[in-house]
């Protein structure tokens, strides 16, 4: 007997002006099961998502719920029919609370004569928290005092109990919803997923880790330049066949790129840091950071290590020690003094703190550069022209030209532009916070390779690498800590 399609695409395309950004997309979803989604950045993927759950317009094809035509056009029509979106980019409301953030736009249901009920509310929220196996979350819980795991798992319960209100089966789109989270908290997070659909619902995952992918999917569809460049069934899928459909080229067996990996210059010291000390968060501190190296600094979250980077790029101040910079004794009290004495962050959030989306992709490449190539305070159009094509040439930007707004960029391809803008800077010290995150497998490599670049120029890098794999394959050498203090010293140099 064959099985019933819950929801089905046909001939779906997108454009935008003459920029054609899906094509002929034919997908099929069925009930209770896990579709993977992936490609490169730019691929089509959050288009196709933001097209399903109503935040965008489709150009072309049609769409079909348990074979009726569905339109879409907005997310509370979405939504009626039962498909919600977690979106990569969270959108709860930090300073209401968990209950608050669930039953948003629903507080009628708990008021009587102008008094909410809130302890009813808090009661029903927990309720759908407990329901997709969620029980160590309070409803009564502030959202900006949660951890960002935390605030996706809210998220997902939010979008669950909006969608589970339709008649018929649900459909969860979620888009990258693991870029920030450690083992554990992924671990709980497929938990939650594999719950959801043991229930008859389906989700749609998308994510750039193929292991994760093909550890939590049943089918896998692969997207590149638009269009639908295959399906696979779980079993048939592994993470060479996947990069290969990708990126259309085979892996080159040199991900990390070891053989280009630099051998630090011992007698030139950089950064030299004794006896940090942050009061309650880590305690005496103590590194040298040398031209080529690759110093990675690893532990899970608590450990310390994003207070400490934290410190030295200017965003907090140490309770005691001393930061050394080529020999001299630094106050860095601010990025900008952290600037002049050529240390510079990729930050983490890229979003919010990386990057001004209201600027074009060449404004925001020139942002850490502006005195170095600004001739008595005006930035000649030639220089930043020339800049921004290097840029987008050696990192494979997709962008509809270095004017394009930095809001219209996918994830990635705004993570590659964060880094261009740090490295254009010429800072000597780049502090690197998950700089892939969020980013393709082929472009992984490409700033792996970058990496080995700049340090091949005498530049150093300290690495909070996105996976231990990651940090050990990148780094000279690796400083690991664990509540505060340091537990150990690696060599990882690749003699």
């Amino acid at each position: 007997m064959e099985k019933q399609v819950l929801f089905e695409t046909k001939g779906i395309g997108k454009t935008y002006g003459t920029n054609t950004v899906l094509q002929d997309i034919d997908m099929q979803i069925y009930p209770g099961e896990i579709i993977g989604l992936i490609g490169e950045n730019g691929a089509g993927k959050s288009t196709l998502l933001k097209i399903i759950s109503g935040v965008e317009r489709a150009s072309a094809g049609n769409m079909y719920i348990n074979s009726q035509q569905y339109i879409g056009g907005s997310p509370v029509i979405a939504n009626n029919m039962g498909i919600g979106m977690v979106f990569q980019e969270q959108s709860l409301i930090r300073n209401l609370t968990v209950a608050q953030n669930i039953f948003l736009g629903k507080e009628y249901q708990y008021r009587h004569i102008g008094i909410v009920n809130w302890s009813k509310m808090e009661h029903d929220a927990k309720a759908v928290l407990e329901e997709i196996g969620i029980n160590n979350i309070k409803p009564s819980e502030l959202v900006m005092n949660l951890s960002f795991a935390a605030r996706q798992m809210v998220e997902i319960a939010k979008i669950f109990n909006i969608v589970s209100k339709s008649p018929g089966k649900s459909i969860i789109l979620l888009d990258e919803p693991t870029s920030v989270l450690n083992d554990a908290e992924i671990k709980q997070l497929f938990e939650q997923i594999r719950k959801i659909v043991s229930q008859g619902n389906s989700v749609v995952f998308v994510s750039h880790r193929l292991d994760e992918v093909m550890e939590i999917s049943d089918r896998i569809y692969i997207f590149k330049d638009g269009k639908q460049v295959g399906m696979m069934e779980k079993k048939d899928a592994n993470e060479a066949i996947l990069y290969e459909k990708m990126v259309g080229r085979n892996t080159t067996g040199e991900y990390y790129k070891v053989n280009k990996q630099t051998v630090p210059d011992m007698d030139k010291e950089l950064l030299k840091v004794e006896n940090l000390s942050k009061f309650g968060v880590f305690k005496d501190i103590s590194f040298s950071l040398h031209a080529g190296e690759v110093l990675g600094i690893c532990g899970v979250e608590g450990s310390g290590k994003e207070e400490l980077c934290d410190i030295l790029v200017g965003e907090d101040h140490a309770t005691s020690g001393e930061i050394f910079v080529k020999g001299q004794n630094i106050n860095i009290k601010n990025q900008s003094i952290a600037l002049n004495n050529g240390i510079l962050s990729i930050p983490k959030e890229r979003r919010t703190q990386g990057m001004i989306g209201t600027l074009s992709v060449k404004e925001n490449m020139m942002l850490s550069s502006l005195n170095k190539i600004s001739k008595f305070g005006i930035l000649p159009k030639s220089s930043q022209d020339e800049v921004a094509k290097k840029w987008i040439d050696t990192l494979a930007i997709k962008t509809n030209g270095a004017n394009e707004m930095m809001l219209h960029l996918s994830g990635g391809n705004a993570q590659k532009v964060v880094f261009a803008r740090a490295i254009n800077s010429e800072a000597e010290i780049l502090i690197l916070n998950h700089p892939t995150r969020g980013v393709d497998i082929g472009s992984k490599e490409e700033i792996y390779d970058l990496i080995r670049t700049i340090t091949n120029k005498g530049m150093a890098v300290i690495l909070l690498g996105d996976t231990l794999d990651e940090s050990i394959g990148i780094s000279s050498k690796i400083i690991a800590l664990k509540d505060g203090l340091i537990s150990g010293i690696f060599d990882c140099s690749a003699d």
